[in-house]
């Protein structure tokens, strides 16, 4: 029951959607299934540092807002940073339609949930409140509601590439290069969202 709980709480935050879904399914449609199953897992993997510092004093430094706001400002640089070589990769694409310079999807999937404030603040505030109100006691319980967590994150993100792989047979070039731009956009769209905090 408590795997289930954790996973019903890891599925909410995959829910709201944000700019890792749109990095995964770019990654499967342009790169392919297993380049974006590596990003997946090093999502899991930052999903779960999180989760294991949210039980540290660490965690309370990302209540300072200071610390916040340098958490904040460098989320944004890395968002824009990815929103615009999604841009510039776009208008490189060829009608080769396969991307033959694959980048390191693991690193990249790292980077991108690593400095995303959204991933540190939720795992952090939700682990630390929901120990003080004594939901999670004993850390059999923290350990198993932490793996439903990761889980939730793994399959998401596994949906995801693997639907990326099946729209990419519907699409051509045309509308491989406006995917790109439109995925672009909605990062930068973030890092602005996160600036305006």
């Amino acid at each position: 029951m408590i795997f289930f709980q954790g996973f019903l709480l890891g599925l909410m935050l995959q829910l709201s959607v944000g700019p890792v879904f749109f990095a995964v399914l770019h990654k499967s449609i342009n790169e392919g299934f297993s380049e974006a199953l590596k990003m997946t897992f090093a999502v899991a993997l930052v999903d779960a540092f999180y989760i294991c510092i949210s039980f540290t004093a660490i965690s309370t430094l990302f209540k300072v807002q200071y610390l916040h706001k340098i958490i904040s400002i460098l989320g944004m640089i890395v968002l824009i940073y990815f929103g615009l070589t999604y841009i510039r990769n776009a208008n490189k694409k060829s009608d080769a339609f396969e991307n033959k310079n694959k980048s390191n999807s693991f690193i990249n999937g790292l980077k991108l949930t690593l400095i995303n404030p959204l991933t540190i603040v939720f795992w952090s505030g939700t682990f630390a409140s929901l120990i003080a109100a004594n939901k999670l006691i004993g850390i059999f319980n923290i350990v198993i509601y932490s793996i439903g967590c990761v889980s939730a994150t793994i399959i998401f993100l596994a949906i995801t590439s693997l639907s990326g792989k099946y729209i990419k047979k519907f699409i051509n070039i045309k509308v491989l290069k406006l995917i790109d731009y439109t995925i672009g956009i909605i990062l930068i769209y973030f890092a602005i969202k996160i600036a305006l905090r």
